[in-house]
């Protein structure tokens, strides 16, 4: 396959050769959840929000288009069908052609983004401007895009990263041994146990943010995402740690606790639970800490 620096390239208007159109006015919040993808304005997740349960005979934006935000250009193809964002705000553009499939569809939607970045929240795009956005293309002997050519170097891409997942995963399952025999959970003898019979459990200590400096330790604060991580510090303090279930007892994520392999410290809103008698290993405390969730139930602002 020739490289693309080898290839004749050429420009089109974007209107030129999609037809661009607007899906119906929606918005997310008035969905249940379900499987059909609602796709918005975002620039992560191939623009869908969330998955939702469509309306009563509502009729479905129809897959193999190009979905491009007027908000930021971000651009996206879409494989399946789906719930566009219409109306005002976060609304999507509709490119549709009749050359568009998966693999080159991928290819042209990159070269989109590219021209497209510039728009922002306060210089948005609209449906007329992006039709003028000239975008550039490997065309063929005739002067027309290579779709073939386009998908070909679309799918080289595609195998090539399925080969380097394929190597990463072989790795990592060679560094997990031998397969053994372990018994169904259902088969299992359970008993209650007092959490401070198997844990020592320490606290962690307060820390203003006004106070940090900016840094690459991990400190753990009172959150249910990102692992606990609130933010970088260049600090430390007596919760230094590692190798440690963080438990929180204040804030949303009351009782959710994230392990944390490496060096970080810890907000006096979260408990650092280490096994008694027991080597701190990884997939253990993995376990503890579902087993600990299921006690989230019966804790409140009130009973911490």
């Amino acid at each position: 396959m020739r490289n693309l620096d080898e290839l004749r390239w050429e420009q089109f208007h974007i209107g030129d050769i999609f037809s661009v159109e607007r899906p119906s006015a929606r918005n997310k919040d008035n969905y249940e959840d379900g499987d059909v993808p609602f796709v918005a304005s975002g620039a992560i997740n191939n623009g869908v929000m969330k998955c939702c349960k469509p309306k009563d005979d509502e009729k479905l934006d129809k897959r193999e288009c190009i979905t491009v935000s007027p908000v930021d250009g971000s651009t996206f193809y879409q494989a399946y069908d789906f719930l566009g964002r219409g109306g005002a705000g976060s609304s999507v553009l509709l490119l549709r052609s009749a050359y568009n499939e998966l693999l080159s569809g991928q290819f042209i939607a990159r070269m989109i983004s590219q021209t497209c970045s510039k728009y922002t929240y306060g210089h948005m795009g609209n449906k007329e401007s992006i039709k003028r956005e000239i975008i550039q293309l490997p065309t063929t002997d005739e002067y027309k895009p290579d779709y073939q050519y386009m998908a070909s170097y679309s799918n080289q891409k595609r195998l090539a990263l399925l080969e380097k997942y394929r190597v990463y995963a072989k790795t990592r399952i060679a560094e997990l041994g031998e397969p053994m025999e372990i018994p169904a959970i259902t088969q299992k003898k359970w008993e209650p146990v007092l959490v401070s019979d198997i844990f020592d459990i320490l606290s962690g200590k307060r820390l203003v943010a006004a106070d940090t400096t900016p840094g690459d330790r991990p400190f753990i604060g009172a959150l249910d995402n990102s692992n606990g991580i609130a933010r970088f510090v260049n600090d430390t303090n007596v919760s230094l740690d590692k190798n440690v279930l963080g438990v929180n007892y204040d804030g949303n994520g009351m009782v959710i606790g994230f392990y944390h392999p490496y060096e970080c410290i810890f907000s006096d809103s979260v408990k650092r639970f280490h096994l008694k008698n027991h080597e701190d290993k990884a997939f253990v405390l993995l376990f503890m800490k579902v087993a600990i969730l299921q006690q989230k139930s019966k804790f409140g602002y009130l009973y911490k």
